[in-house]
């Protein structure tokens, strides 16, 4: 991956933490929330066309490999989450449980199933559809097709009622296949070329807009805000920080964010339960202290995670 894009999964990942942690008079910051979770799809699609498409395009791409890379770094943490999120909660192993060890509860549009367990694991049964049909997609790629799958979303956007917003909208894998597409198709221009010169100037006027988005999310229509609001200026964001040619980009790639990038996917999958039982386990405390705790506690953890089960599947 992109040095700058592995630092700036970091930065994403912490807008998420901050829709999670809400203690007395701070509020979840719920523009994160949704933020972040857009970025990691078209991250996700962006990244994977940038490895891999060249490989399909000349038939070298190995299906079951490609697979099986992504099996081996997402869902043994996903079974430890799982597995630890049960010993806590004594939960019953009932079918909501099952969903989520075979990664199906997205599919479920009942808020009980697709946010059961431990809830941000949806995330994940969403991802792995849109890795399924990665190579399907790339083959597909153009703007004729990018035309069909953009007149299916707003079809979708309409129909959709607002009490179902999230479960369609928000967690539906086919739904959040678009932004996974969308970055895919970012990434096919930003192979052949076909997109502006980054500089420091852009990088920050593109940050400034990025704020402003999050600024106005409290004031636009929930269906608007799940991702389009933010697809016209994430897309840029990626395109621009992917050249690495400004200021902050230099700032991402240094040591120290880079460690904290590859600690995201660790942090996505333990940050909401470790949260909640440090908000009900710690003694009151003043929030930037509370949230320094729970900040260092999940990275400490996740650190250890990125250690230890390396070493286990060796």
């Amino acid at each position: 991956m992109i040095e700058t894009l592995q630092s700036l999964r970091f930065i994403f990942m912490m807008m998420i933490f901050m829709s999670h942690f809400a203690y007395r008079d701070i509020g979840a910051f719920d523009a994160g929330g949704d933020c972040g979770v857009s970025f990691f799809f078209l991250l996700s699609g962006f990244v994977c066309s940038l490895g891999y498409g060249t490989k399909i395009e000349n038939g070298t791409f190995q299906y079951r490999r490609f697979l099986w890379k992504r099996f081996k770094k997402l869902y043994p943490l996903h079974l430890i989450c799982l597995l630890f999120f049960l010993l806590v909660s004594h939960a019953p192993l009932d079918e909501k449980v099952w969903l989520n060890v075979l990664l199906l509860q997205s599919w479920i549009p009942n808020i009980d199933y697709y946010f059961a367990c431990n809830s941000v694991s949806w995330f994940l049964s969403s991802l792995l559809f849109c890795y399924l049909v990665f190579p399907l997609l790339y083959r597909w790629l153009s703007w004729r097709f990018t035309l069909l799958v953009m007149l299916g979303y707003v079809a979708t956007y309409w129909m959709t009622p607002s009490d179902e917003v999230n479960a369609i909208l928000y967690v539906n894998p086919l739904v959040r296949m678009v932004d996974f597409y969308l970055g895919m198709l970012s990434c096919r221009m930003f192979m052949c070329g076909k997109v502006f010169a980054s500089s420091g100037q852009l990088e920050v006027v593109l940050l400034v807009i990025l704020l402003m988005s999050l600024v106005v999310y409290p004031f636009v229509g929930e269906k608007f805000r799940n991702a389009p609001l933010y697809w016209m200026v994430l897309i840029p964001l990626i395109l621009a920080f992917a050249q690495e040619k400004g200021p902050v980009s230099r700032w991402l790639n240094t040591k120290p964010m880079l460690f904290l990038g590859s600690l995201t996917m660790p942090v996505f999958l333990t940050h909401q339960m470790l949260i909640g039982i440090l908000l009900r386990r710690l003694p009151e405390m003043p929030v930037v202290l509370m949230l320094a705790a729970c900040i260092f506690v999940v990275l400490s953890i996740s650190w250890g995670i990125q250690i230890i089960i390396p070493r286990l599947l060796r």
